[in-house]
């Protein structure tokens, strides 16, 4: 087999870091891999893999070797790294240059000098290989956010490298999008033979496409290898279990580990069948609470930015006191704009909104901050402070209530903040940006509490610590308003769930039902046993309803 990477006793340190990021990692891949590169997060995924493009090598302390094609990676020339190398970044917006999706792909192969005739046959081929045919002449802007990630990645492939490298690309993306851009990469590596490098915190889909799983725990590489062997270690850790996909999960929760562990939905299925293995429901609490008096109306709202099509269409809402809703629906459906209104950020064109009987947009500013707290999707529009404790003490001076610098600290600190207070807030990493945003939407002590996309960024071992933290914060009395595409995290924590579609809500649903009733927009766990337990979501769910045969799972 042909290395393609090599890292020989790599070590780095960033610049005034007291520890290095990457001590003494020794790896190599292969031509035709697929490498998922798994770890929590600062355990160094991001960068190790920009480890593996000149372009993007950080700034700090290096040692040891690198070899890419078995050539020293500083020994490449751009057009030969450009050629060898390709990259596609977590943000599907940071990527794209030019204004239309054709400029986009005829760029990449401008900068590599290719002749007129050939830039048009490759952007030919590529368009119709992945399905962009018809988007070839739209604008960049006008792309949802799996169109562009899709973009990005055939600006990528049509330059034909040896090697892609993908940091986190569904990290943005919805459920079905997200579905569409693993397809398409199993695609290109079973009929191109690419070898593909990528990070990832989602591990359920990725795990089950790749043939080799790279674990970074404390700096280090603690296992490299086939996935369904590495899935055990990772749950023996404190922190890396709660990276473990359900359906593994299950099956390691109910000991059904006497063969290779299934990762995927079709292989659990498979090793149910092969077992013959029964399931009966451990669901304990399955009333519906009283309604309580509802605390936001809207009525019959709308808003457009062209003002030809509708975003937000007639929609109506009734958020009741002490709920926690949570919307889903595929990028571009409107989530943001209503939830931006909702905050009395943006006003609609059509229709009211109502905060505890008050129109929203008219309160007081000081009245809807101590009030309603908004989380943007993109919390650093908001900062402008040189610290994070600056940034949260400025914050609290807005706030017509008093915060103690004593309610700062404790909140830095329940946020897993304390490490950075002292560092600029444009400086953390995405997660830690999101952990800020809702310290600073948490100070008020609101009423309401509007999340967009609270979990973005966030490796499971976090979002576990945040569902957990919002759910006390729900069950204190403050009713949560949240738009998410992370399917799992809505199932473990939310109340309610409505999906957003053609500019309104459909019927909001109990969370379970919701989930249960899903054919696409559901959980891992339901996929697998809702011939069983229709009603099962989450991996405690369920349980054998004896102890069953041990089979063959192979």
């Amino acid at each position: 087999m042909q290395e393609l990477i090599q890292t020989h006793h790599l070590t780095f340190t960033y610049p005034d870091s007291p520890q290095p990021a990457l001590a003494d990692i020794n790896l190599t891949i292969f031509r035709g891999q697929f490498v998922v590169i798994a770890g929590a997060t600062g355990s160094g995924k991001t960068t190790l893999i920009n480890h593996f493009k000149k372009e993007l090598l950080p700034n700090g302390t290096r040692s040891g070797q690198i070899l890419i094609n078995q050539r020293p990676l500083d020994s490449l020339d751009k057009l030969t790294s450009a050629k060898t190398v390709g990259y596609v970044p977590q943000d599907p917006a940071v990527q794209p240059i030019m204004d239309t999706v054709i400029d986009e792909l005829a760029f990449s192969l401008e900068n590599i000098a290719c002749p007129s005739e050939e830039i048009e046959r490759r952007i030919a081929e590529l368009a119709n290989y992945l399905g962009l045919d018809q988007l070839l002449h739209n604008t960049i802007g006008s792309l949802s956010g799996g169109q562009l990630q899709l973009v990005n990645l055939a600006s990528v492939l049509i330059l034909r490298p040896d090697i892609i490298l993908l940091d986190e690309p569904t990290a943005q993306l919805d459920p079905l999008s997200t579905q569409h851009f693993f397809d398409v990469l199993e695609r290109i590596h079973h009929e191109l033979g690419m070898t593909i490098v990528m990070t990832e915190h989602n591990l359920s889909t990725a795990l089950a496409l790749a043939d080799t799983m790279v674990l970074i725990q404390d700096r280090q590489l603690s296992f490299v290898g086939d996935p369904a062997t590495g899935i055990p270690k990772m749950a023996a850790d404190a922190k890396l279990q709660y990276f473990v996909p359900d359906v593994p999960k299950l099956f390691l929760n109910l000991k059904l580990t006497d063969q290779k562990l299934p990762i995927s939905v079709a292989d659990g299925q498979t090793a149910i069948l092969k077992q013959r293995l029964e399931f009966q429901s451990a669901i304990q609490d399955m009333h519906r609470a009283a309604a309580k008096p509802v605390i936001l109306s809207a009525k019959d709202i709308s808003f457009s930015f062209d003002h030809a099509n509708n975003v937000v269409d007639r929609l109506a809402l009734d958020l009741h006191k002490g709920d926690w809703l949570s919307i889903v629906g595929k990028n571009g459906s409107g989530k943001t704009t209503l939830l931006t209104m909702l905050a009395g950020l943006r006003v609609p064109q059509h229709g009211k909104i109502k905060f505890d009987r008050q129109i929203v947009w008219r309160l007081p500013t000081g009245d809807r901050l101590s009030k309603i707290s908004f989380l943007s999707q993109t919390p650093a529009l908001q900062f402008g402070a040189e610290t994070v404790l600056e940034e949260l003490q400025n914050q609290a001076d807005q706030l017509p209530q008093t915060v103690s610098n004593e309610a700062i600290e404790a909140m830095i600190a329940r946020l897993h903040l304390n490490s950075v207070k002292s560092h600029s807030p444009f400086d953390l990493s995405a997660g830690q940006q999101q952990l800020l945003g809702l310290a600073i939407a948490l100070l008020a002590k609101p009423q309401l509490l509007i999340l967009d996309e609270p979990t973005k960024g966030l490796d499971p071992y976090t979002k576990q610590l945040l569902g957990k933290w919002l759910l006390e914060v729900n069950q204190s009395g403050t009713t949560i308003l949240m738009a998410s595409h992370d399917m799992a995290f809505c199932a473990a924590y939310t109340k309610h769930c409505a999906f957003m579609f053609d500019g309104h809500l459909n019927t909001i649903l109990p969370t379970r039902e919701f989930f249960s009733d899903n054919f696409f927009f559901t959980t891992p766990i339901n996929r697998l046993l809702r011939s069983q337990v229709p009603e099962a979501i989450l991996v405690d769910d369920v349980t054998l309803k004896s102890e069953g045969t041990s089979g063959d799972v192979s």
